[in-house]
């Protein structure tokens, strides 16, 4: 994948993915990163890529998937741990998609509409220096390759994040800290992470890995623990470069024509099946032309004129992010852990802390762009010397705290700038209701004078409130039903109490409705402005307001509410009740009529799609697997669902693992359980024996010592601490 050479094996379907990665140069630019890196972290490297080679060497049986493409792995390099450390970044870093959606509004919705989507945006029709009308389609293509990305190779999505969160041991029963960790990817098994312990003369590490790293990435060693979130930082940047008409092969820069750097690329396509039954394809060549801004991602489309090319702090030459990680599992102390991660690029993150004397911290840490001028939300003219990055902010430039007098620390993706803080991040943070949530759990057991253990720490990572319902919830429950059915639906949401957990019908009524509202409202605008070519998921857009957006539109008797095929003024009462109705009928349609029978976890289930085999419909039910659950987008539980007729809800977003270390002087006490399982292989039963004990809220219990069968041990929400 991160070679841009997924077509070798996999055809035609995947050369577009093939020549975006190229275009990119995720590859190269991990090449370029290997001198910067000391002799101790190549080393690491080296010795991780050995291992990885004997056992190609000496093994009997690869995995199935080579077997079944009839293909051998090559030998594994450094440069592949550090590309892959990259598509991570790439995973957390989707600021680009946003720009192009706010491009492409700003150009065709009137300036009362942008407003709903961007109330802090004063961009009108004015502002468009640069023509989008001829351009409109072929740049929404893409949004839909990055969409394709998503889907097929999970690189990406929506508040891609984390929930955690440290304890100070003032709080904790035992008098020491607590860190608590759960990452959120795209679902996928394999997992992308797995767990590993490392003992030598000079380490003494534990936790959470990516495959194809060698070193712990969240976790600890025998002073400090660490977890990290995304921390929803602005670190791409889009450029409309002026091109030379007289030749075409130059860009204008700082008031000069400059030459485009230009490479060559071929990527090899297999053919289709069978195979050996058909003519081999010709390789396709790509040309890739760079600016002194980035790589010309607009090359990637056919029939795009429009020259786009794109800065992301991944692709600098100075990235020296596994260098961070590799001192990190090193550190002692704050001041250790501070310096390893001055050497942090990308993906930006916030990283939180506990050590072994009772101190905790949470810091941001990434190169974060300076901009001359404006926040990057937009695409914006090369030509234009406001458009530049002056420089980046450093680490002691980005928020931290340490040891607070409220005993915590949280980040769930939002915001953790106090007030007075004056450097731009991001407009793109999650919302706050994770994080309240979570913040709600800490102070309701220290205002009960609960002291913390680490089965707390689960109950929260496994808690379901949605805070995000309520403002709208209160308004839906004073509607007066039209029908029977309606009725008995109203009633079921009167008494619910927000938490979306499997039992609940009210749930399913809830979250089948509000998707029916936010169709119903914005439907027919947003299809006449965005879907002309049938090229684009008109509601792309409409996903960036919140429950809270929403329901004060509804409030506001909105005129998006109008259904403008139709003579009379509906108001937004008309369109909600409307919206009921499409609920219920959809979901009798999938579960029956009778409404008791709706649970959330009946019709909602969390989906791990295996890379490549969920594409083959022959196969796909050996290697995926699905689990009934519970959670929402905005529940620390985090369930990211999208809705299939045939299959009910479908979660493809959420935790990739969970972990909890408490930082005892004698005995740390360190709990994880991965997502899906521990090995590859399909045929061994560690392929998906955490899958069950993930999703109903178990743990395994990763002991200090490292004897030579580890004993794990189950701690469950069910069965109590033991």
């Amino acid at each position: 994948m991160s070679q841009g050479r997924l077509s070798e094996i996999f055809g035609k379907s995947t050369l577009r993915q093939d020549t975006l990665l190229r275009t990119l140069g995720i590859y190269k630019a991990a090449e370029d990163v290997l001198p910067l890196l000391s002799k101790d972290a190549m080393d690491s490297l080296k010795a991780y890529a050995a291992g990885i080679n004997e056992w190609i060497k000496t093994s009997d049986q690869l995995p199935i998937e080579f077997v079944v493409h009839g293909i051998e792995p090559e030998p594994w390099s450094i440069v592949d741990s550090i590309a892959w450390s990259k598509m991570f970044a790439l995973n957390l870093a989707g600021n680009y998609r946003d720009e192009i959606i706010k491009f492409i509004s700003a150009s065709r919705l009137t300036k009362a509409q942008l407003q709903t989507f961007y109330p802090r945006s004063n961009i009108s029709k004015q502002d468009l220096t640069y023509q989008t009308n001829s351009n409109e389609s072929t740049i929404a293509e893409l949004i839909k390759l990055t969409n394709e990305m998503e889907s097929s190779l999970k690189i990406g999505g929506q508040y891609v994040g984390s929930n955690a969160w440290v304890v100070s041991g003032t709080l904790t029963a035992s008098g020491a800290p607590i860190l608590a960790n759960d990452p959120h990817l795209g679902l996928q098994i394999p997992s992308l992470w797995y767990a590993l312990s490392q003992k030598g003369d000079k380490l003494s590490a534990d936790g959470m890995s990516l495959v194809g790293l060698p070193i712990v990435i969240f976790g600890k060693n025998q002073s400090i623990s660490w977890g990290g979130t995304n921390m929803m930082a602005d670190v791409q940047d889009l450029y409309i470069e002026t091109m030379n008409l007289n030749k075409p092969n130059s860009y204008l820069e700082n008031g000069q024509w400059k030459a485009f750097d230009i490479r060559t690329e071929y990527i090899k396509v297999k053919a289709d099946f069978p195979a050996a039954l058909r003519a081999s394809i010709k390789d396709v060549k790509i040309k890739i032309r760079s600016t002194t801004n980035g790589p010309l991602i607009s090359d990637v489309i056919d029939g795009l004129k429009l020259p786009i090319s794109l800065r992301w702090t991944a692709l600098e030459s100075n990235d020296t992010t596994y260098e961070a990680f590799y001192r990190l599992n090193y550190a002692t102390n704050w001041l250790e852990f501070k310096t390893a991660l001055s050497k942090h690029v990308a993906p930006a993150l916030n990283f939180l802390y506990a050590d072994k004397d009772n101190n905790i911290g949470m810091l941001g840490a990434g190169k974060i762009p300076i901009r001359a001028s404006g926040d990057g939300s937009m695409p914006m003219s090369n030509a234009n010397p406001m458009s530049a990055w002056t420089g980046y902010l450093t680490l002691n430039e980005l928020p931290q705290y340490y040891n607070p007098p409220q005993g915590f620390l949280v980040n769930a993706n939002n915001d953790i700038a106090d007030h007075s803080y004056k450097n731009f991040i991001s407009s793109g943070f999650a919302p706050d209701d994770r994080a309240n949530r979570i913040q709600q759990m800490l102070k309701d057991s220290i205002k009960n004078s609960r002291l913390m253990t680490p089965q707390m720490m689960l109950d929260i990572q496994n808690d379901e409130m949605d805070l995000s319902t309520q403002k709208l919830l209160d308004y839906l429950r004073q509607f007066q039903a039209t029908n029977k059915k309606q009725e008995t639906a109203l009633e079921v949401l009167r008494t619910w109490d927000s938490v979306a957990s499997r039992n609940s019908v009210a749930a399913t009524i809830y979250y089948g409705w509000l998707r029916k509202i936010r169709s119903r409202i914005f439907q027919d605008e947003l299809k006449e402005y965005w879907n002309k070519n049938n090229n684009y998921e008109y509601l792309s857009i409409s996903n960036k307001l919140t429950a809270n957006d929403i329901a004060k539109l509804v409030k506001d008797n909105t005129l998006w509410c109008d259904i403008k095929s139709t003579p009379q003024l509906e108001s937004c009462k008309d369109v909600l009740l409307l919206a009921l109705e499409d609920t219920l009928s959809e979901m009798s349609k999938f579960k029956g009529d009778d409404i008791g029978n709706w649970h959330w976890g009946e019709v909602q289930h969390t989906f791990y799609a295996h890379i490549p085999f969920s594409q083959i419909k022959i196969i796909k039910n050996l290697f995926e697997r699905k689990v009934k659950v519970g959670g929402a987008q905005n529940s620390i539980n985090v369930a990211t669902s999208y809705f299939d007729a045939n299959e009910g809800y479908i979660n493809v977003f959420a935790a990739g693992f969970r972990q909890i270390i408490e930082m005892k002087q004698d005995n740390v006490i360190h709990l994880l359980m991965n997502s899906t399982g521990q090995s590859g292989q399909v045929a061994s039963r560690h392929f998906d024996d955490m899958v069950v004990p993930f999703s109903t809220a178990q743990m395994l219990s990763l002991s200090n010592e490292v004897p030579a069968k580890k004993q794990l041990t189950l701690l469950s929400t069910n069965e109590g601490n033991h």
